[in-house]
């Protein structure tokens, strides 16, 4: 009878042999420059069956006078992958090797898989472990020679071009649930005595037209002038504005200026009453933060997933609110142009970002709504008539430039 042979797994020696095997063969020595070795790591690795035998590859490269850089790009460390982008970009700064800085973004820069949402997302993710170095004090050279990868990112602005053509084309539906009707009817009837939900949630993003991480950093305030002279951003007979919006972070620590606030709810001391309502229910615990875990990790599952059978997303929901906003504060007949601007404002956009209104197309609700049902839900004053009335109809209307200073005279008036 024959007998089975047992498999063995390889002995350390047989480790060190795989290991003098693999640098003949691409002529790698202590020389070799953490790039040059990094190009061969991942083959290495599939050579090396778990964490031992990576340990005893290491311990050989040491033996062999190998710098611990040039070992990390050979035989990176598994464990360093868990690490959060701004728990890398410190260690980067503590150790002060520029060759960690490359490791970590070359880390970062590999996506998923071969999809177009992968290869964003891997681009954000250096794009945010370069904001997260220059917070961490590492030299803004250093960030730019190592941690700036222009493949990937001409890869990333080709695919967000090609999707930004393609949805000006098709603007995407807006889900009836989430119509202007259907919204501003929800919002009304919130009562603040209760404990919000999920849906409370997602109606106060979108009336307020917020990212979710802005839900708990927004606030709403009120100014008037009285003796004291008034900042440079106030605007005559404008009361109410906007602080605590994330995309201009870096920016507002300069320059903490207020942006205009504009909203689906035309009443400002509402709205605020219902920010207010929603971030204490967070901070209680009552309510699920949208973009943080019970754990205090990043975690936008929660939301998402309650979105999901409207078919839209977050940031959807935002250009969704911008919209609604720019409808409610418009008056009657008013020109595309003019809708835009609002719907800047109320995303809180600046407004020397002339083009940038064209990127928040969105197209009529993905369900049959009549006439009067639209009419319904928008309640027109007499000064939003005046101002609406005001603006010229025909298609040579240009709203910015000059113009700019007509629309923050109505909007004082809203």
């Amino acid at each position: 009878m024959a007998t089975v042979r047992k498999t063995r797994n390889p002995k350390t020696n047989n480790f060190t042999s795989i290991l003098d095997q693999f640098l003949k063969k691409y002529n790698l020595s202590v020389e070799s420059t953490p790039l040059q070795l990094r190009a061969h790591a991942d083959e290495l690795d599939a050579m090396l069956p778990d964490w031992k035998a990576r340990k005893h590859v290491k311990e050989a490269l040491r033996r062999r006078l190998f710098k611990e850089n040039q070992i990390e790009a050979l035989v990176p460390d598994k464990r360093k992958k868990k690490l959060t982008i701004k728990e890398r970009a410190r260690y980067c700064a503590k150790t002060g090797d520029v060759w960690d800085i490359w490791l970590h973004a070359s880390d970062l820069a590999v996506p998923k898989n071969n999809t177009d949402e992968a290869i964003v997302a891997a681009s954000s993710c250096v794009s945010q472990f370069r904001k997260e170095l220059a917070e961490a004090g590492v030299d803004p050279e250093r960030i730019d020679t190592y941690a700036k990868l222009s493949e990937l990112t001409r890869a990333s602005n080709k695919i967000q071009q090609r999707k930004l053509e393609q949805g000006l084309s098709n603007p995407p539906k807006t889900p009836k649930h989430f119509s202007l009707e259907k919204g501003l009817r929800r919002i009304q009837s919130i009562d603040i005595a209760k404990v919000p939900t999920m849906q409370d949630l997602a109606d106060v993003i979108m009336m307020l037209s917020m990212r979710p991480a802005e839900v708990t950093t927004l606030r709403i305030i009120h100014y008037e002038p009285g003796e004291i002279p008034p900042p440079e951003w106030y605007k005559p007979g404008y009361s109410w504005y906007c602080t605590g919006y994330i995309k201009n972070k870096g920016e507002a620590k300069n320059n903490p200026e207020p942006r205009q606030f504009l909203s689906m709810e035309k009443n400002p001391e509402r709205a605020k009453e219902l920010l207010t309502w929603i971030q204490d229910a967070i901070a209680t615990g009552k309510l699920r933060n949208p973009v943080y875990s019970i754990s205090g990790k990043r975690s936008t599952g929660v939301f998402s997933k309650f979105l999901k059978p409207y078919g839209i997303t977050a940031k959807r929901l935002r250009k969704i609110g911008g919209k609604h906003a720019s409808r409610v504060h418009s008056g009657q007949n008013p020109t595309s142009q003019h809708l835009k601007l609002l719907s800047r404002i109320a995303m809180r956009h600046k407004i020397d970002r002339f083009d940038s209104g064209m990127y928040y197309a969105e197209g009529d609700t993905s369900d049959f709504e009549s006439e009067s049902d639209s009419n319904d839900s928008l309640e027109l004053g007499p000064s939003e008539a005046q101002a609406s009335t005001s603006q010229p109809k025909n298609n040579n209307y240009d709203p910015f430039g000059s113009q700019i200073a007509e629309i923050d005279s109505m909007l004082a008036t809203l």
